[in-house]
């Protein structure tokens, strides 16, 4: 039953954490829920990867299916597929836009799935820097929060060559992003943030 109504909710080929297994079942206790759990392990259909998170194991030619350490950091903190509650910062993101080619040894994430200012938490071994949003990211804004906490991971000194600003210029195509919108939300940014991103001249 707990698999079945799992598979129900599309839950297939994604991490599934304990919490939403607990919120399929409101009719059950949580010792019940937990062993419908160990049940269903014992018998092959669910599997642990790390604490708190399962999934479904599907097989292949190449074998059974598993999960990564990124593929359950970014369902938690990112983007299920269907919501989006999360960005990329740090390194990672300056990757993204062609303004470093340096190679994160962390990835740092920025969500509204977190309550304190800066965490730091380990997935199977694999750490994440985790730090809690300015405002509440959505599918809409999510590409104007991406482009600031770019213009902020830039610091004091920024240096875009060309072929980076063409990159940006694209990605503010590529989503529609109004000027005096993201303006507006450069307010919630500090200061410096602003004043990167007008000295870029992608914008104006």
């Amino acid at each position: 039953m707990l698999v079945e109504r799992l598979i129900e909710n599309g839950r297939t080929g994604q991490p599934i954490f304990i919490e939403y297994i607990l919120s399929l079942f409101p009719e059950y206790t949580r010792a019940y829920v937990f062993r419908m759990i160990k049940k269903a392990e014992d018998n092959g259909e669910l599997k642990k990867f790390a604490r708190g998170v399962y999934f479904i194991p599907e097989k292949s030619y190449f074998g059974s299916s598993s999960l990564t350490s990124s593929m359950v950091a970014e369902n938690k903190y990112v983007t299920n597929g269907d919501s989006v509650y999360g960005v990329y910062s740090g390194l990672t993101l300056l990757n993204q836009f062609s303004v470093s080619s340096q190679v994160p040894n962390v990835v740092e994430i920025v969500t509204n799935n977190e309550a304190t200012r800066k965490r730091v938490v380990d997935i199977d071994g694999m750490k994440f820097v985790i730090r809690k949003s300015r405002f509440e990211i959505t599918k809409e804004n999510y590409s104007y929060y991406s482009l600031l906490q770019l213009f902020l991971e830039l610091g004091i000194n920024p240096n875009l060559d060309d072929f980076a600003k063409q990159r940006i210029k694209e990605y503010m195509a590529e989503k529609n992003i109004d000027q005096n919108k993201l303006i507006k939300y450069a307010m919630v940014f500090p200061a410096q943030t602003l004043k990167n991103l007008i000295g870029s001249e992608v914008i104006g």
